[in-house]
């Protein structure tokens, strides 16, 4: 209810739009805050395989690059994407 009265389908359509706006935002950061994780993940797993000896097909090698990858790829991705 408005001040003047009952609300309208107007008032209730942007307020649906609003918060629409909000959770998608929310949604937006938190695939980025992920995305950074992964490309973080990635590259402690590099760091440590190559530390302990770990050989360029080692699996923590592959891995390393795998979560580097996808990450950055995520990364590129929602930069791309007008929201």
């Amino acid at each position: 209810m408005t001040a003047d009265g009952p609300k309208t389908s107007s008032d209730q359509r942007q307020s649906a739009d609003r918060s629409r706006t909000a959770s998608a935002r929310v949604y937006h950061g938190s695939v980025r805050a992920f995305s950074v994780v992964f490309v973080v993940l990635g590259l402690a797993i590099l760091a440590m395989t190559l530390a302990n000896g770990g050989g360029p097909l080692s699996v923590g090698v592959l891995l390393g690059v795998a979560f580097t990858v996808v990450g950055g790829g995520r990364l590129w991705v929602s930069s791309r994407i007008d929201w």
